[in-house]
């Protein structure tokens, strides 16, 4: 395989790692503004999904050096709502 071909197969993967890494950030913030929406009105919620895609991100940051995203805790949620 020639050295430019190689390159190709290399930013098509990236740019795909890349696509991936937005939608699964995008879907992450969403519910995160659910669960504080959810708090801000003292119903139940829960953090596994949330982490979830936050392990998948982290993963796709280990092998392309994306930002590292952190797990999301009760506490963050609630100093969060304390804040604003």
């Amino acid at each position: 395989m020639s050295v430019h071909l190689q390159i190709k197969e290399q930013m098509n993967k990236f740019i795909a790692a890349e696509r991936e890494y937005k939608q699964l950030d995008m879907s992450r913030e969403q519910m995160i503004n659910e669960v504080i929406i959810a708090a801000k009105t003292k119903k139940e919620f829960s953090l596994v999904e949330i982490n979830s895609i936050t392990e998948q991100l982290n993963n796709l940051s280990k092998s392309f050096n994306f930002p590292i995203r952190k797990k999301v805790t009760k506490e963050m949620v609630f100093e969060f709502i304390h804040r604003k």
